[in-house]
């Protein structure tokens, strides 16, 4: 082909004028009879529907941005003192129409509808126990350090340290040879004096009957009564080294003096221990234990008085501060320590699970007796200033009002408190929503197992219409 016919079949169409344009679908698509459908089309469809999208997006955001600026605007013609158009406060969000508009939002709800619906609880006067509260030791009524009463070397430990031991246990012993050697030179020294004695005794008894007829002088027969007395003396002597060796063999074995709980020990096989000086392992009864609490004078003074009734009772208490286990009080100090002012007193307290050990710091309560006592749950205080209140719900059904009250609080007792002065048994007090309630605010109450209605300014809130 000539160059211009290229030009010609590039650049001009059977039309003349513009090039038709030139097809990309595949041979089968022109040659068979029908024709495939194009994805054109396709292309077109999703561009609509992404075009609608858009517009929904953008007519949603103008409306947030229109609803934003009526807000905004409805504040600043009510913050210029301006009142807001006869229903106009139902256009806006609840908490906005609250604020500029309360009256009418008032009216929305209804002349005597309650703002929002609250928890109520009564006040009750309940039998609660008389007690101090005290931070007391737990200490062991058998406390034993073992110490060696012999020199040696260790060549047992039959025991586990830090277990349990019963009382004759043996814990250790000391190599006990040296002791077996100076008991047998011990009864051979005893032999020998005794031997000395009889000699002696021989001598005594000749010397007398020659001294009864004259033979021996005065003088002779002293002498012989004087080693006598020093012979015996010598078996005397020889006996106590014998019992000091057989002690000595005895001490050589080290056991425990009663039932308890052993300490752990540096102490090994091998290892040479000094009389009375080496610390081996110690021993504590665990189980009753001890609790011990220093009172106050005037404390201790109502314990005294209520020991005489048996009514008083120490009680332990855990890191919530409730009752764990009972301790019965055995022993009152008969004097108080001029250091601190304080009187101890001591209780026996079960402890099979050992749950308490020695020199640990428990809470306590000491209790002298009972009282009644006006009793509310403590999440239904708050605090004002430096003083506790109490929202109190008058009692006039499903709208009634609240009342702020000043109160003086005594103990917790669990989750609830003891009230002194402020209320007086039946009255009703508010135990939820306490942020949000005013003076003289209608509420309703809120029935078991029923949600209530939300506060304006809470979250998910809407201005009835």
């Amino acid at each position: 082909m000539a160059l211009g016919q290229r030009d010609r079949v590039r650049g001009s169409s059977p039309a003349g004028g513009r090039a038709a344009p030139v097809s990309h679908a595949p041979a089968a698509d022109v040659a068979g009879g029908e024709p495939r459908a194009r994805p054109g089309p396709l292309r077109h469809r999703r561009g609509d529907s992404s075009g609608e999208i858009g517009i929904v997006r953008a007519g949603l955001r103008y409306g947030l941005i229109g609803l934003a600026g009526i807000a905004a605007g409805a504040g600043l013609w009510w913050g210029l003192g301006h009142p807001l158009p006869q229903g106009a406060a139902g256009l806006l969000p609840g908490p906005v129409a609250q604020l500029v508009a309360p009256q009418e939002t008032q009216k929305a709800r209804g002349p005597e509808a309650p703002d929002f619906d609250v928890a109520v609880a009564k006040a009750t006067p309940e039998t609660v126990p008389v007690a101090f509260s005290y931070t007391g030791t737990v200490i062991s009524p058998k406390d034993a350090a073992l110490q060696p009463r012999v020199t040696g070397v260790v060549v047992e430990r039959p025991f586990e340290p830090g277990g349990h031991v019963k009382q004759g246990q043996v814990l250790f012993r000391i190599d006990p040879r040296p002791f077996e050697v100076a008991l047998r030179t011990a009864e051979a020294q005893r032999e020998q004096a005794v031997a000395q004695l009889a000699f002696a005794d021989a001598e005594v008894d000749r010397t007398q009957t020659l001294a009864d007829k004259g033979y021996a002088s005065e003088q002779r027969f002293q002498q012989l009564e004087s080693n006598r007395q020093v012979a015996r003396s010598r078996v005397q002597e020889a006996e106590a080294a014998i019992a000091r060796q057989k002690l000595n063999l005895e001490y050589a074995v080290i056991r425990a003096p009663f039932d308890g709980r052993s300490s752990l020990s540096d102490v090994n096989l091998g290892d040479h221990v000094n009389e009375n000086t080496t610390q081996l392992v110690s021993v504590v009864q665990v189980d009753p234990i001890e609790v011990q609490v220093a009172l106050s004078a005037e404390d201790s003074e109502a314990v005294r008085a209520a020991l005489k009734e048996d009514r008083a009772v120490i009680r332990t208490l855990d890191a919530q501060g409730r009752p764990e286990r009972k301790a019965t009080i055995y022993k009152l100090d008969n004097r108080f320590d001029p250091r601190t002012a304080r009187r101890l007193v001591r209780a026996w307290l079960p402890n099979a699970d050992e749950r308490y050990l020695p020199g640990e710091f428990v809470r306590t309560r000491v209790q002298v007796g009972t009282e009644e006592r006006l009793l509310v749950p403590t999440v239904a205080l708050s605090s004002q200033l430096d003083q506790r209140i109490v929202w109190r719900v008058s009692d006039d059904g499903d709208a009634a009002k609240v009342a702020m009250i000043p109160v003086e609080t005594g103990e917790e007792f669990g989750d609830r408190t003891a009230i002194l002065k402020g209320l007086k048994a039946g009255d009703r007090i508010a135990t939820d929503h306490l942020q949000l309630l005013r003076q003289d605010q209608r509420v309703g109450i809120k029935r078991e197992g029923q949600d209530g209605r939300q506060a304006a300014n809470e979250p998910g809130d809407a201005v009835p219409q």
